[in-house]
């Protein structure tokens, strides 16, 4: 063989760089799979309301105030992550608000 190295070394580096490839290849994976599954994620009211330590009546009213929405299935009523997420970036968006997003 015309190697500058020894096989040895060849195959070590090659396994190394084949590592690296697979490495970075399900790492982007797992970050596209995690962000889709929090995006499709549903929510019960009961998760929303310990989520943001609230109750039942405060989330119901911030459905009718039209800060949250909701997707009804039959008689339950689940809540959408991704409208979770937009619910608290706005609500940090808005000055004098504080911690608390208001009820």
């Amino acid at each position: 063989m015309l190697f500058p190295m020894e096989p040895k070394e060849f195959w070590r580096q090659l396994k190394a760089m084949i590592e690296d490839v697979m490495e970075q290849k399900n790492s982007s994976i797992l970050k596209e799979t995690s962000q889709e599954n929090h995006q499709l994620k549903l929510l019960k009211a009961k998760e929303v309301c310990e989520l943001f330590q609230v109750s039942k009546p405060t989330i119901y009213e911030w459905l009718k105030q039209g800060k949250l929405q909701s997707i009804k299935i039959e008689s339950r009523r689940y809540f959408l992550w991704q409208d979770i997420q937009e619910l608290i970036k706005n609500s940090k968006s808005t000055p004098g608000q504080g911690d608390k997003i208001p009820s």
